[in-house]
C-alpha cells in the first residue's frame, strides 16, 4: 500500500513572502547541506547543540531519507535564481518500537527567514501529520540558551513538561490533547 503524502501547499510569511511547504524527499540532500552552510554558527549549535560546521553527505542522505510514517520531515523552500532552496526543516522520528506514539522532534529555520511565522507554518504541518500517524508526544532536548525556541514552545499552549539535565531542557510536549484545536 502506498503513503498518500500532503501535497505542496504554499503559506504567506507575516510579510507576506510566500513559501512552499512539502514533505521532505531524498533528492533534497544537497538542498539541505546549502541551507546548512546558510545557517549562522548559533543557529547551527542551538540545532545540534554542538559545532556542527558541514553537514556530510550521509548525514544529509539520511536527513532527507525518511519512511513518511516513523521518520517524517517538512521543509519550507523558495525559488532563487530558478533553484529551489531550502529555507526551514521540521522534523520528528518515532523514539523507540516500544513507544509509538513518542518521536523526538526539531525544527530549524534559515536565519533570514527566523520571526516571520515560517515556524509556525511549519511545525502545523509537522502537528498534523504527526497526530494522523499516532504521534501523541513530542520530545525534543532544547539548549538552555534557546530562549526563542522556549518561549514559542510556551506560546503553543499545548501541555508541557520540562526539567533541566546536562545543560539542556528535556521538554515533552502533549501534541493531542482531548480539547487541542486542529
Amino acid at each position: 500500500m502506498s503513503q498518500v503524502l500532503p501535497e505542496t501547499v504554499t503559506v504567506e510569511l507575516k510579510d507576506g513572502t510566500p513559501v512552499a511547504l512539502r514533505p521532505i524527499r531524498p533528492d533534497d540532500a544537497p538542498r539541505l547541506q546549502a541551507f546548512h552552510t546558510r545557517l549562522s554558527s548559533d543557529s547551527i549549535y542551538l540545532r545540534w547543540l554542538s559545532a556542527h560546521p558541514v553537514l556530510s553527505d550521509a548525514e544529509a542522505a539520511a536527513l532527507s531519507t525518511v519512511d513518511y510514517t516513523t521518520r517524517m520531515a517538512f521543509v519550507a523552500t523558495r525559488p532563487v535564481d530558478g533553484e529551489e532552496h531550502v529555507i526551514g526543516v521540521a522534523r520528528y522520528g518515532v523514539v523507540s518500537p516500544e513507544r509509538p506514539d513518542e518521536a523526538e522532534a526539531a525544527i530549524v529555520v534559515e536565519d533570514a527567514f527566523q520571526s516571520r511565522g515560517l515556524g509556525t507554518h511549519l511545525l502545523r504541518a509537522l502537528w498534523t501529520y504527526a497526530r494522523a500517524h499516532g504521534i501523541r508526544y513530542w520530545v525534543a532536548e532544547i539548549n538552555v540558551e534557546n530562549n526563542r525556541m522556549l518561549k514559542f514552545i510556551q506560546r503553543g499552549g499545548l501541555p508541557t513538561t520540562r526539567r533541566l539535565e546536562s545543560g539542556s531542557w528535556q521538554i515533552k510536549i502533549d501534541i493531542a490533547p482531548p480539547d487541542a484545536a486542529a
